[in-house]
């Protein structure tokens, strides 16, 4: 009879159709269930006539295993270069080039999975936001039951401090009050009443029949039928499109990978043509197949992935000592490279708790906080009043307890100097609780004059009640209102004059203020926008609040919106057949209201694909799927929910705002650090190819045998390219706009960088090996010289590296004194090599002569002269083109 009768009041009712699935299309279900329980049936048998869609749990999603991700590290273009050389090593019977090779290949595959096994994302938080038990009406006797047993058509009993389980319809509710924050966004809990007509459209922050599964009861009690459970309902909706939606890879993961495939192409183009040329020219076919190999080990920077991981695990390291924790490694570039931060407003931009902010006095005065230190009796009547009208209370541990709203009338009389534990102390001889049909609450207490009443609710209801109020203030009051703020009215008895007043019917009261509140924003926000802005990078807020408060909000942080720029779910929703003009109104709009989850997963995609690189920033389970398909997700660490920090990739440890700015600052460092460590290892792996390619043409011997460019790329190489990512910045990465998300990681500068030092490189090398020739020395003398000189030269240029604009000698010698460490080491490896003899065996080195050595030196220093030219060159025409774009 039950869902009879619901079925009959949902025909009446004017619904959205969006949630036609939770009435009209599970209304025979509930219809059937209720008339199979009352044929006998047990309610696992029924729940199997319903679809069975019993199951009220989220299904997890399995994490990939260990082997499957460290298989994945071998999945690049390098990789399987790498392979092929290790391959044609192996079949010309080098064996100890190809266990070099393989070596190198285990050792990046086992940092990449360890890499991703600590940055995989959980999204299986979704199934505990769904309470434990539920008390269900069954067989005409309460039952509290495991949440996860709820099935469609139960009817269900809720209260105050309860998890609603599943998706309910309301059949009866008394003063019921829900805080629905992680799905709205909403700061106070949002009154439900089964009786309220809904107009077709309502978004869900708006739809007061219904209890949504994930949320809590603040207060009062309600019962209601289940139409939804588990992936049917708007939590499991949610989770579906987090789960189905594909995360954006973080701009620097993106130009890596297009890093690669580049190397890759342009390796197979430089060894097949000129292994076609030595075929042709009669070279004997082994040799041709080691040359390709050593082509291949020289194209190929082989400590690049170590590098890149090691610059981008130092970054995680600073963010965390700014309190932006790092959850995927990538991510850490990937906030410094973002142009827009779309970002939610409870709990993020705001405290996520109302707060009086404004008071108007009957006489039109306007007070806010810079008024309220001053002496006025009016606002020290209506401090007294706040205090007196109140169902809040204090908890054993000194704590406010009790509605939002009564909770913020108590710590703005406390803030006034108000007794607020004397006055709880006080015999109410009368207290009249707020009820939503009511709309307003009252107390009669006993002062020294006598008997007084005071009343609050909303405006419209108490004001019917006072003498009459002059316009002009009615019009103020009205214009706090329409600036966002929630306003409520108090008005009292005059004093010895309440015996004559009914606290179910006051009349003839006096109006002591309106009374406005809003969750403020919280104090390090604003500037952290504005520090935003100079970094030239766009804020916009997205959220699930009203739009007028909305927008207050948004203005008083310094986001500069009009009213036209303020864009509703409804707007966005009618456009939903007209992509086009939707996307024309996201890109204009700087402020985004009623927005559902969905809604805001389409306004990050719509910015992305207008070429910003969006950060997302939230803490509640409406922003998981957002913050998963961003470019960089942003979650809170203390309020967010853990489907937030699940999806995110960057985690606010003070749910500061501001804590983003020093993860812009960082992750700008860091893409810095990256950059310089790819044009040191671009730019000695052109040096290398190109010495073989200049030894091929001019008939000189190898320069380098395989297993000693490996030495070189990975050994001595990597003890100086990783200590790159240690640089702790230039101090001005605040000051600069924005790189474009189509600008590439090598750009023209970068090769301004890279080719005169590099061809410097391969000349004297070059010269050396002719040198040496000419000498009578044999290829392992020549080989060893030209080892050491390459190792001095990258010792000599990664030094310069340390800024692509300062030159050396005014870069301070201990601004990072890790890549101090870094030379010596290789040098200490270098040395160590050419002296002790296993190590010498391996790699075919040994002791050089005085000539070779001063010759070695000399060549160092003139690769110094020609970098440093190089750089002030580069700067200056850079200096040149911002200067011709101002």
């Amino acid at each position: 009879m039950i869902a009879a009768r619901l079925l009959e009041r949902t025909d009446t009712r004017k619904l959205p159709p969006s949630e036609s699935p939770w009435h009209a299309l599970h209304a025979r279900q509930v219809i059937a269930l209720t008339k199979t329980r009352e044929s006998g049936l047990s309610r696992q048998e029924a729940a199997v006539r319903l679809d069975r869609d019993g199951a009220n749990a989220l299904a997890p999603r399995r994490p990939q295993s260990l082997p499957r991700l460290f298989l994945r590290q071998f999945n690049s273009p390098l990789i399987y270069l790498l392979v092929a050389a290790a391959a044609v090593s192996l079949g010309l019977g080098h064996v100890t080039d190809a266990g070099f090779i393989g070596l190198v290949l285990i050792v990046n595959a086992l940092i990449g999975t360890i890499q991703e096994s600590k940055a995989a994302t959980s999204l299986n938080a979704l199934r505990h936001m769904i309470g434990q038990s539920a008390s269900v009406r069954r067989d005409g006797a309460i039952a509290v039951i495991d949440a996860r047993d709820i099935v469609v058509g139960d009817i269900v009993e809720v209260e105050s401090g309860m998890a609603v389980p599943a998706d309910i319809r309301l059949i009866s509710s008394n003063d019921l009050r829900i805080d629905q924050s992680t799905f709205s966004g909403e700061s106070a809990p949002v009154a439900k009443d089964a009786d309220d007509i809904l107009d077709e459209g309502a978004p869900v922050g708006d739809r007061t029949t219904m209890l949504l599964a994930g949320t809590m009861v603040d207060q009062g009690r309600g019962v209601g039928i289940v139409v939804a459970t588990g992936p049917r309902t708007r939590l499991g909706a949610i989770d579906a499109t987090l789960k189905s939606t594909e995360p954006t890879p973080p701009p620097l993961v993106l130009q890596l990978t297009r890093l690669a495939r580049q190397i890759s192409i342009a390796t197979v183009g430089l060894i097949v043509p000129f292994a076609i040329t030595l075929l042709l020219q009669g070279r004997p076919g082994d040799q041709v197949l080691l040359l390709a190999v050593a082509l291949a080990v020289s194209a190929i920077p082989e400590g690049l992935s170590i590098a890149v991981t090691v610059a981008l695990a130092a970054g995680s390291r600073r963010m965390a000592a700014r309190k932006v924790i790092v959850r995927s490694l990538p991510a850490v570039e990937g906030l410094g490279a973002c142009t827009m931060i779309a970002s939610d407003k409870t709990g993020t931009l705001t405290q996520n708790v109302l707060t009086v902010e404004r008071i108007v006095l009957p006489d039109g005065m306007m007070m806010d906080r810079t008024h309220w230190s001053e002496p006025s009796p009016a606002l020290a009547d209506i401090r007294r009043g706040s205090a007196i009208c109140n169902e809040a209370a204090i908890s054993a541990e000194g704590a406010l307890v009790g509605d939002t709203v009564d909770t913020a009338f108590l710590r703005f009389a406390g803030e006034g100097g108000v007794d607020i534990a004397a006055i709880g102390m006080l015999a109410r001889m009368d207290l009249l609780p707020y009820e939503p049909a009511r709309k307003y609450s009252g107390a009669a207490v006993d002062e020294a004059a006598g008997r007084r009443v005071y009343v609050k609710g909303a405006p419209e209801t108490i004001l019917p009640m006072c003498d009459p109020v002059s316009d002009a203030a009615r019009t103020k009051a009205t214009d706090m209102t329409s600036a966002g703020f929630r306003v409520l009215a108090l008005a009292a008895s005059k004093a010895g004059a309440a015996s004559d007043v009914d606290l179910k019917d006051p009349k003839h009261l006096v109006l002591l203020g309106w009374i406005g509140l809003i969750d403020p924003v919280r104090p390090e926000v604003p500037a952290a926008i504005a520090a935003c802005g100079e970094a030239g990078i766009g804020v916009r807020m997205v959220t699930g609040d009203h739009p007028r408060t909305a927008l207050t909000i948004a203005r008083q942080l310094g986001i500069r919106a009009h009213d036209d720029q303020v864009v509703t779910g409804t707007h966005l929703a009618n456009l939903a057949d007209r992509q086009e003009e939707q996307a024309a109104l996201v890109l204009k709009g700087r402020v985004f209201a009623r927005i559902e989850p969905h809604q805001k997963l389409r306004i990050v995609q719509i910015l992305a694909n207008s070429g910003e690189l969006v950060a997302v920033t939230g803490d509640g389970v409406n922003d998981a799927p957002a913050l998963h398909a961003a470019h960089i997700g942003v979650a809170m660490g203390l309020a967010g929910t853990d489907v937030a920090r699940g999806a995110a990739d960057l985690v606010l440890a003070d749910d500061n705002f501001a804590s983003i700015v020093a993860g812009v600052e960082e992750g700008r460092i860091t893409y810095a650090n990256v950059r310089k460590i790819v044009i040191f290892l671009i730019t000695t792996s052109i040096a290398e190819i190109a010495m073989f390619l200049g030894a091929v043409a001019t008939g000189l011997p190898m320069p380098l045998t395989a297993v000693q460019l490996l030495w070189l790329n990975l050994v001595t190489n990597g003890a100086q390219d990783v200590m790159l990512g240690f640089g702790r910045g230039e101090g001005d990465e605040l000051t600069r706009p924005p790189r474009r998300p189509t600008t590439p990681l090598l750009d023209r500068s970068a090769f301004a960088l890279m080719i005169p030092p590099a061809l410097t490189m391969t000349v004297l090398a070059l010269f050396l090996a002719f040198r040496m020739q000419e000498q009578g020395l044999p290829l392992a003398d020549i080989q060893n010289g030209v080892l050491l000189m390459v190792v001095l030269f990258q010792n000599v240029y990664v030094l310069c590296m340390r800024s692509e604009r300062r030159p050396l000698f005014r870069e301070p010698l201990f601004s990072n004194p890790w890549l101090l460490l870094g030379v010596a080491t290789a040098l200490g490896l270098q040395l160590t090599a050419m002296f002790w003899s296993p190590l010498s065996n391996l790699l075919g080195t040994a002791p050089v002569s005085r000539d070779t050595l001063l010759f070695c030196l000399t060549a160092t220093a003139a690769t110094l002269v020609v970098t440093e030219i190089t750089k002030w060159v580069v700067a200056k025409w850079q200096r040149g083109r911002v200067h011709g774009a101002l």
